[in-house]
């Protein structure tokens, strides 16, 4: 049985992507805190202590393990501070510049790093919004959102030399408990749910579940490697995502929030988080012959409260 190392496996998608692996892996998670995780150890799942700021204790633990998933990264989901920012970028680009010296360091190299990445590396609205992004789309060059995306995938780009890297660029992560969708729910609760902005700008989404067999997928196959977009082939406008919530819900979807207030309350990250959008399409995913559970947001949604989620 492989081993695999993940890195940020604590985090909602990390803990997901242990369950959806542990069948079929042995799974080493590394934490500074390993004592606030013991509810994650059970067969073939371990929590190790590692500090992200000790290359040669990381070294040995690589040297170890047949593979790397590197899912470390502050939330980006609240009002972007100039503190808030540093911490978005830094906690990416420190974990990344670690994971590539401690590959050199490493007496044998894992057979793959998978390293989270996001779709910010497209930038935000173009002049053709409703042009699908794909992996072959040229990376952006400017936004906040955009530099931690580039910045992050091409600093772990020499380890390509020496392993197999993936770089998943994931869109919306939906699920019930955690992540966007239960902010997104939350108005609905009051009555007070429906579009922001124009609605016109894209939601490229995913089901959670989908996600981690997405990420499974690409380990398992050793023949990937480079970008792929972790997003549904169905994306949606956020006047349909938030009819579909609506939906769900058997709430009203009728209330509709004016750009110039999340400007307002959430700055720099409304703009570039809410306001904007990208119509990604997983075309390398597709032609790899993964196939999605969840393709709309419709039997996404219907799943996650089917199960009580509300």
């Amino acid at each position: 049985m492989q081993k695999i190392a993940i890195l940020g496996g604590t985090g909602f998608i990390g803990r997901h992507l242990i369950n959806e692996l542990e069948c079929d892996y042995e799974i080493v998670v590394l934490s500074r805190s390993p004592e606030k995780h013991q509810h994650l150890i059970k067969k073939n799942v371990d929590v190790i202590k590692s500090e992200y700021d000790d290359p040669a204790s990381l070294a040995a633990i690589f040297s170890t393990v047949d593979g790397i998933v590197n899912l470390v990264g502050e939330s980006v989901g609240s009002r972007w501070t100039e503190v808030k920012k540093k911490k978005i970028y830094n906690s990416r680009i420190h974990t990344s510049r670690l994971i590539t010296e401690v590959f050199q360091l490493a007496t044998k190299k894992p057979s793959f790093l998978i390293q989270g990445s996001g779709m910010g590396v497209y930038g935000k609205s173009s002049d053709k919004p409703d042009t699908p992004f794909s992996e072959d789309t040229s990376l952006a060059t400017n936004g906040f959102l955009t530099k931690v995306g580039v910045d992050n995938e091409n600093t772990v780009q020499v380890l390509e030399n020496l392993t197999r890297v993936v770089y998943i660029r994931t869109g919306i992560v939906l699920d019930g408990d955690e992540g966007a969708l239960p902010q997104m729910a939350r108005p609905y609760q009051f009555f007070m749910g429906g579009p922001i902005g124009s609605g016109n700008q894209w939601s490229s989404w995913i089901h959670i579940k989908d996600e981690v067999r997405a990420i499974k997928f690409v380990i398992d196959h050793e023949e990937l490697k480079g970008p792929f977009n972790l997003t549904a082939p169905h994306p949606v406008t956020n006047s349909q995502m938030a009819a579909a919530i609506g939906k769900a819900l058997g709430k009203p979807a009728a209330i509709h929030t004016p750009a110039f207030v999340l400007k307002l309350m959430l700055g720099e990250m409304a703009d570039e988080l809410l306001l904007s959008g990208l119509k990604v399409v997983p075309q390398r995913l597709l032609k790899s012959g993964f196939e999605f559970q969840y393709k709309t947001i419709e039997a996404a949604l219907s799943d996650i409260y089917n199960q009580g989620k509300l």
